[in-house]
């Protein structure tokens, strides 16, 4: 199941990147999409792209998952966290503040970092 969620998951961040698919329909395929059965990092992805407007997820990000998604299941979520810990929240929400998808979220996530 793993592997064909991964082809999945790959599919889905390439077709966002190319501009064939919005966040906002990224993250309804994520949460229309089953994790049972998938390995940690192929499930931590999907719960990230759940919430991708709450966790700032952009097309930026895609390069991440992808090298994530090429590597076996613990390497891939110690990839994930060694990414996130040089992630800048504060710049990243800023910069989409005015974003109609990321906004609102942006403003929650501004106010509790003020």
């Amino acid at each position: 199941m793993s592997d064909t969620l991964r082809k999945e998951i790959r599919k889905v961040l390439k077709d966002w990147d190319s501009g064939k698919l919005t966040a906002q329909a990224v993250q309804h395929w994520a949460a229309a999409t089953s994790a049972k059965d998938a390995d940690v990092f192929t499930e931590k992805v999907i719960h990230q792209l759940r919430g991708l407007g709450e966790y700032l997820i952009t097309v930026d990000d895609i390069a991440i998952y992808l090298e994530g998604l090429e590597l076996p299941a613990e390497l891939g979520i110690k990839h994930l966290e060694i990414e996130g810990a040089a992630f800048d929240v504060k710049a990243r929400a800023t910069d989409l503040k005015d974003d109609p998808f990321y906004g609102p979220h942006t403003r929650a996530i501004l106010k509790e970092l003020s």
